[in-house]
This record gives C-alpha cells, structure tokens and sequence, in this order.
C-alpha cells in the first residue's frame, strides 16, 4: 500500500470515529407526551400538571416533552380513560369515581367521614394504602400512579340553614350519577336528586333542588352561592384525585427517567396542594364576604352514624374492611 493510500485510509478512518463520537453525544430524540385534564387552565390540577411538565423537562434536557390539553380538548373523562389504557394518550388526572366500578378497592376512598381532615388523606394515599391502590389500579387499569392530588372536602349548601341531619328532612339534594352518593343522601333522610353538575344553578334558583354539596371553590366559581346562601361545613367526603401515566409509555421509558417522572410528579402534587389550600380559602373569604350564612359543624358523630349502612353496603366484603380499618388506623 502506497504511503498516499496509507493518508486516505487514516483520515476516512478519524473522520467515521469522529462521526461516531458526535453522534453517540447527540441527546436523544425528545419525546412529546400529551396528556388530559378536565379542568380550566388556572385551576389548581392544572397548574400542578404544567409544574410536573416543566420539572421534567429541566431534569431530562428536554428529552421529555409534556403537554397538558386543559378543559377536556381530548374529549370526556370516559373517553379519556379508554384512550389512556390503550396509549393514545400519554398521561392524565382523573377523579376516583369513574374507576369505582372497575377497581372496587378505590371505592373506599369515596365513603363518607371515611378521612378525619385533609392531613388524613395526604398520610393515607402517599402510604402503604396508597400504594397498595396504586398497584391495584396498575393491574387492571393499564395505567400506572405516580402521585396524589387534592379535590377538597365536600360539604352541603342549601337554600335553608342546615344544622343538624334532622334539618335534611325531605330536602331535594342534587347528587352525581352515583349510587353511593345517592344512597349517602337517602341515609341523611333527603331526597336525592342526580343532575348534571351544569344544571346545578338553574336548579337552585328555580326549586328544582333544594341543595347539593361540594367544594368551596365549585361553590363559588359556579356561583351557586347566589341561589343557596347556607352553607354547612359537614366535610362527608375528601375524595383524592389520581395523576397517572399510561402503562404502555411508562414501559417504554427507562429507569432513570421513570425517577424522574415520579419524583417530578410528587412535587408537583405539593405544589397543587398548597395552591388548592389557597384557592379554598379564597373562595370561602369571597362567600362570607358575599353574605353567605357559613354553618360550622364541630360534632360530626350524628352525622356518621347515619353512614352505617353505606358501610355495609359498600365496604362489607372482608379486603374492604380491611382497608377501612387501615386508613382508619393511619396517624
């Protein structure tokens, strides 16, 4: 071989290394996740979802990309779940409820006065409780938890003041779609009344309904308190919320960025934590403020014994009295 030939081979030999070595540098190709959520994008889920997306983008140099499409853009939560099971979307925060029928231990979360108060939950679902549910979820659902957020306690608001359950008698009380929930307000000696939650104002200012029960932030951004100036602080359910990936994405991602993801997504759930805080106690000042009659029920005890039969009804199977009595256990 000729010293000429020597030289070609030399360089085409240090230009492929230095072509290899550029392009095991190059970062990988960054992945767009999109995901779904129900609720407006100043709400605080949403907020906290945004903080997820952007933690991990810092912390994977972009390599992860999470797009969160607000307001229901990707179609309702029925829909939404179907298409997280399968793939087609990404990531989501659902509420418990639509999951009950399908993983029935995540039907004890939603027992009324299940939770003593909000600090409750939080040591419940990020326990062994918690990841017990999640590993449940993960098995049927295709769909892997990564963290808990807050929806606030629920309580009554009324066009009478309610101060007693006897004071429930024969009220007209819009319910959700529920049986549990239907039956939590027969058990209170009212009549319960599914509609839809969009319905619940013209409801209220025609007689339609009596009442209903929620948050202080639904009650005052739908302005319901307009037409039911009682509201009654009975706190009968604190049912956490859900942040999940999809399972078949989750599998496609490696180790290291599955820590990121999990670890991103429990500070972003503190993160909606604190603003959710902050969002009830400024829906309630602007309630008060407003004139509403706020009715402070310190003894719950009356309450709860109604509640009796619900347990029986729903959580009267052996697992499930065992996860009550371990959340009721939790300190």
């Amino acid at each position: 071989m000729s010293d000429r030939t020597i030289a070609k081979t030399l360089a085409g030999c240090t230009l492929a290394a230095a072509a290899a070595i550029l392009i095991s540098a190059a970062p990988a190709a960054a992945q767009e996740w999109r995901g779904w959520n129900i609720h407006v994008p100043d709400y605080p889920n949403s907020r906290g979802l945004d903080r997820w997306g952007e933690l991990v983008a810092q912390r994977s140099n972009n390599r992860i990309r999470m797009r969160t499409f607000h307001s229901a853009q990707l179609g309702q939560q029925d829909e939404a779940i179907q298409q997280l099971r399968l793939g087609a979307i990404d990531f989501a925060n659902f509420n418990l409820s639509p999951l009950n029928n399908l993983v029935p231990e995540t039907q004890v979360l939603t027992l009324p006065f299940i939770f003593r108060d909000v600090s409750h939950v939080h040591k419940t679902v990020d326990g062994a409780v918690g990841d017990e549910l999640a590993r449940l979820i993960e098995a049927r659902l295709n769909m892997v938890v990564v963290s808990w957020f807050d929806a606030g306690a629920r309580s009554m608001y009324t066009r009478r003041q309610v101060r007693t359950p006897a004071d429930m008698q024969g009220l007209k009380i819009r319910v959700q779609t529920s049986d549990l929930w239907v039956d939590l307000v027969r058990a209170l000696g009212a009549n319960a009344t599914p509609l839809p939650f969009g319905e619940v104002y013209t409801g209220l200012q025609t007689g339609v309904i009596d009442g209903a029960e929620n948050n202080w932030p639904s009650y005052e951004s739908q302005r319901h308190f307009e037409v039911a100036r009682f509201y009654a602080t009975t706190e009968h359910s604190n049912v956490p919320e859900i942040v999940v990936v999809s399972k078949p994405r989750w599998d496609r991602a490696s180790p290291a960025d599955r820590e990121i993801l999990r670890t991103a997504a429990r500070e972003a759930s503190a993160y909606q934590r604190q603003l959710w805080a902050e969002r009830e106690k400024s829906s309630r000042d602007k309630v008060v403020a407003a004139g509403v009659t706020v009715t402070e029920i310190t003894d719950r005890g009356p309450w709860q014994q109604l509640m009796a039969p619900l347990y029986e009804k729903y959580a009267g199977a052996p697992n499930m009295r065992a996860l009550v009595d371990r959340i009721r256990a939790v300190q």
